[in-house]
């Protein structure tokens, strides 16, 4: 496995990343709320800003919320970890609902499995989710969590940048998981039973 380290911007906290498998990465520390590049208003954990990059360039998203720590999100969901997106078609760089459906079944194939590293998906099926309002994607991520704060051990698709700040996006090109282990290849019995539970949102 490959292990990279980096440091978070602010207190010193070490930021250890390991390549699980393929397109598979687990963080440890180094979590931050940053600005999400292209989004204004939005911020996300930095460590997933890669995530978003490759989204943003192959199915042509737009962020309309992420961190956050409004009630109408689920208090114990992820919007107040800054690990959640919700999202919709970026009309004026040619997204369209089509590109926004087959990102949501690439990692939904069917009605609540889903795949890493996602914990839920909120889509076609789920209520005030879907074509025409939004998908909303969850990051899986460790038990233990704050409200309004960083989580210690999240899990991504691509590992973030060491040195990233939060104003750029990455350049890595490379919900809630289910008693099916389909999604879960690279995980350890240890760590799946260590991830959060899934919390579905209403909205």
């Amino acid at each position: 496995m490959l292990a990279i380290a980096g440091f978070s911007a602010g207190p010193a906290q070490a930021m250890e990343s390991t390549q699980l498998r393929e397109h598979l990465c687990k963080t440890v520390g180094g979590g931050k709320f940053v600005r999400i590049p292209g989004f204004p208003g939005e911020r996300i954990d930095r460590r997933l800003l890669n995530d978003v990059a490759w989204m943003k360039r192959r199915y042509r998203i737009f962020i309309t919320d992420g961190y956050s720590t409004d009630p109408i999100h689920a208090r114990n969901g992820e919007h107040p970890l800054g690990l959640a997106a919700d999202i919709i078609p970026n009309r004026a760089r040619g997204g369209t609902w089509r590109k926004i459906g087959k990102l949501a079944r690439r990692f939904e194939p069917e009605q609540n499995v889903v795949k890493m590293p996602f914990r839920w998906i909120g889509y076609n099926g789920d209520p005030n989710h879907g074509r025409g309002n939004h998908l909303h994607l969850s990051w899986a991520h460790g038990s233990k969590t704050r409200f309004g704060h960083p989580v210690r051990r999240v899990y991504t698709r691509f590992c973030p940048d060491a040195a990233d700040g939060g104003d750029s996006g990455g350049t890595g090109d490379s919900g809630g998981t289910t008693a099916r282990k389909a999604g879960w290849p690279g995980l350890s019995e240890r760590e799946r039973a260590n991830l959060a539970p899934v919390v579905p949102e209403r909205y």
